[in-house]
């Protein structure tokens, strides 16, 4: 084997080392980023474009259900019930779902509303509908191994939602909008 041949072969090994490493170092800060209490650049950047989105949304003129919080605007939106579940953390941030009077289902099962690609999600974990007595929406964990924690509190029976309320499921976050 010829020198030059040699040196060709060294570089080539040292750039797949570099390569290696470039991947380790990236799938280490996306694990730190998804599991860190501190919200990253990226999901301001996503709460933004979920915030534009929700605006978008055609209002519904005659929505019976009233307004949550006893009047408080949650983070400075100004609409009188939740119109929007949003994922802000997880493996799911970023996904945005109408709310309409149906249920939506979350688990990592294919035939939920919301499919959660997250090892600590069971198949059927929650679900999110709105209480016909109360005319609020509700979530309400559907005997999950996990559990589900809203606002830093895990829950054993439905519990109310109002809007900016934090909810998480494994390493997944959504809230009301």
């Amino acid at each position: 084997m010829t020198d030059l041949t040699f040196t060709i072969f060294r570089y080539v090994f040292l750039a797949l080392l570099w390569l290696l490493v470039y991947f380790v170092v990236r799938s280490l800060r996306k694990d730190i980023e998804t599991f860190s209490p501190r919200k990253s650049f990226g999901h301001h950047m996503r709460d933004r474009k979920a915030q534009k989105a929700a605006r978008k949304l055609p209002t519904q003129a005659a929505s019976p259900t009233p307004a949550m919080g006893g009047g408080r605007a949650s983070r400075g939106m100004h609409s009188a019930a939740p119109t929007l579940l949003t994922v802000l953390d997880g493996p799911a941030a970023g996904v945005s779902v109408p709310l309409a009077h149906s249920t939506i289902t979350l688990g990592r099962s294919s035939s939920n509303a919301v499919v959660l690609d997250d090892e600590f999600a069971s198949s059927h974990h929650a679900r999110v509908y709105l209480d016909p007595v109360s005319r609020a929406w509700a979530v309400e964990d559907l005997n999950s191994t996990n559990g589900t924690v809203v606002n830093h509190h895990r829950i054993t029976q439905p519990v109310a939602l109002q809007a900016g309320v934090p909810v998480r499921i494994g390493s997944t976050t959504f809230e009301l909008r």
